[in-house]
């Protein structure tokens, strides 16, 4: 039976702690390390040796309480009563310590969470390039999925946080949320892959603290995450995830100026002077300027950037048609882009480029650059639209996907640099909007060129691209 524990909000309001949802069989059993009333509660498991871990009462609802070290970092080991391998849902929560946030300077910690002996294990990581909250497989163990890994700008903090990890390896299902948001497009099919049974479970106390740990031989479908949590939990901090329901398009027609650039992409001569770098072939057919990598042994090979040759001022509205023609891929606008000591990016003192992703996120090129379609073998369906400031590749925004993984329809882009703000819209849908200060991620960058850039899986299209000018403000006015 589900346990409801009741308890007076302002008067006689009554809030439900749930217990993990198990799908339609209350009668699924599993682990749950909790504390309720003060008093440390454990089933279908023990602990191995003679550490347990301390508790107090202050938990992420009334009534719960936390997890904690006794002393400095522990480790807590548990044996399962029963195993789980093919089908699992991990239910727990966090409470960091800090606000973790990335940044120019910022050192690098790493959490261990929660892991499952043999199978896997999640961890969090500050580093100065982006946040990571991750999910990796053993890989001696377990063969035929790959990890979970979700970048964020920042985690707020101190806060709890509750997490969620399920799997069902037999239907290709692995999914994970964060308050019940979906950290990648929830319920989307991976192949499916052999498990391993595991007994051993390790949490590691410390300055994260813990509470309410459940795992149950069960996947967890997405329509029952979100009803596993208190209402004021739902959706909490998910624009950590790029979740910003109320973005508007900006007012801008008026400060639009001339038309600066046109390529039509319509015939040979609208790409001439385009640039090439990686094995891409480019097609022009049906007014469409088609993009892939080369094909070695029937594979693609290779990742490439395609280059506009003019340069862009600091304030210009860039528009264009993209259609995505294969299953997997990734594709990327760069903007602002110059050389770190101001050259342009062709200099021939810069180091050659042949597509490979570091020369342009950590090498000798300063730019933004933009991810609003990512659906990799690796990482299919993830969740967020990325925007990157290189060189440092310092994730300094996000949103929600640009083109949903799967979709083949054509979109309208259209990417807006008004001096430090960006802001970039699929079909009118706002996905990012930020404002670079100068502080964190240092100086904002100018002018320079744009380039798309596709990863060696990404078959797509493009046309229609123009630039206009933008004025500048009216004194006391900006974009709204």
């Amino acid at each position: 039976m589900i346990r409801m524990l009741a308890f007076v909000v302002v008067g006689t309001c009554l809030l439900s702690i749930p217990r993990i949802c198990v799908g339609a069989d209350e009668n699924v059993t599993g682990l749950r390390l909790s504390v309720r009333d003060g008093r440390l509660s454990l089933t279908e498991a023990v602990f191995v040796g003679d550490r347990k871990p301390a508790i107090v009462q202050d938990g992420p609802i009334p009534g719960v309480g936390a997890l904690v070290s006794s002393g400095s970092a522990q480790k807590i080991t548990l044996k399962l009563n029963q195993p789980i391998g093919e089908q699992a849902c991990i239910s727990f929560w966090i409470r960091t310590d800090a606000w973790y946030r990335s940044g120019v300077g910022q050192k690098i910690i790493r959490r261990e969470l929660l892991e499952i002996s043999g199978i896997g294990k999640c961890y969090f990581v500050q580093d100065a390039a982006d946040c990571l909250l991750g999910w990796d497989w053993e890989q001696s163990r377990i063969k035929g999925v790959d990890w979970m890994g979700t970048y964020i700008p920042e985690l707020p903090g101190p806060e709890w946080y509750h997490l969620v990890y399920t799997w069902d390896a037999k239907r290709g299902l692995f999914d994970a949320y964060i308050n019940g948001t979906p950290q990648r497009t929830a319920g989307i099919n991976l192949k499916p892959w052999d498990m391993k049974l595991s007994k051993s479970v390790v949490l590691h106390l410390g300055p994260v603290q813990m509470a309410d740990v459940t795992i149950k031989n069960d996947y967890l479908p997405p329509e029952q995450v979100i009803r596993c949590l208190p209402a004021h939990y739902r959706g909490r901090r998910a624009e950590i995830l790029g979740v910003y329901p109320n973005r508007k398009s900006p007012a801008i027609e008026g400060r639009r100026g001339r038309l600066m650039y046109e390529c039509a992409v319509d015939n040979e001569n609208s790409t001439k002077n385009w640039i090439m770098e990686g094995p891409g072939i480019v097609s022009l057919e049906d007014g469409w300027m088609r993009m892939s990598s080369r094909l070695v042994g029937g594979e693609p090979k290779g990742h490439i950037v395609y280059w506009c040759p003019k340069d862009f001022p600091n304030r210009f509205i860039a528009e264009w048609e993209t259609q995505i023609l294969s299953s997997h891929g990734l594709c990327i606008v760069f903007f602002a882009a110059k050389g770190t000591n101001g050259e342009d990016i062709f200099d021939k003192s810069l180091p050659p480029r042949d597509g490979t992703f570091q020369q342009y996120t950590v090498g000798r090129i300063n730019s933004y650059h933009i991810s609003y379609y990512a659906n990799t073998p690796n990482n299919p369906g993830r969740s967020t639209s990325n925007l990157r400031k290189n060189s440092g590749f310092y994730l300094i925004a996000n949103g929600p996907p640009g083109i949903p993984a799967g979709d083949t329809s054509s979109h309208k882009i259209r990417l807006i640099k008004d001096d430090a703000r960006i802001i970039f819209e699929v079909d009118g849908r706002v996905i990012i909007d930020y404002t670079d200060d100068g502080k964190r991620y240092g100086l904002p960058y100018v002018d320079g060129k744009i380039g798309f850039r596709q990863m060696q899986w990404t078959v797509a299209r493009y046309r229609n691209l123009r630039v206009w000018e933008l004025k500048p403000p009216k004194l006391n006015t900006s974009i709204r």
